[in-house]
């Protein structure tokens, strides 16, 4: 079917490229090793930080079809990862596949696909060797 009337604003073919993304979509952000840490996804697509404590990762700013993507390079002392709240609320999170390594100099690759404002799925994986 033609268009054959405009009635408000359109944006023309190839108008949004990677530029005009938000950070959510396009930015990546060092974080800091703690006992608790709290990813922003409205500030960055990829998040990454060296190991050096136990970990609880707790999300803000979950939307609907958010996706959110860690590398922890593992810090050697065989520290852990626990998953916390969405949203600020005790989050659901549905394991695909993989498992945290925290092997020295290891890289765990964890993708997050929220599917609710609180539930996600997720999937870890490392390098092939």
């Amino acid at each position: 079917m033609a268009i054959t009337k405009v009635s408000g604003d359109v944006i023309a073919n190839d108008a949004i490229d990677h530029d005009q993304l938000s950070n959510r979509y396009t930015a990546s952000s060092a974080v800091t090793s703690a006992a608790a840490i709290t990813i922003d996804t409205s500030s960055a697509d990829v998040f990454t930080w060296t190991a050096g404590h136990s970990s609880t990762l707790a999300f803000t700013n979950v939307k609907v079809g958010s996706t959110c993507t860690i590398q922890i390079t593992g810090g050697g002392s065989s520290y852990t990862l626990a998953l916390g709240n969405i949203n600020g609320s005790a989050g659901t999170f549905n394991k695909i596949s993989g498992t945290y390594d925290d092997t020295s100099s290891a890289k765990n690759l964890i993708e997050f696909k929220f599917i609710s404002t609180s539930e996600a799925w997720y999937q870890i994986s490392q390098i092939a060797s």
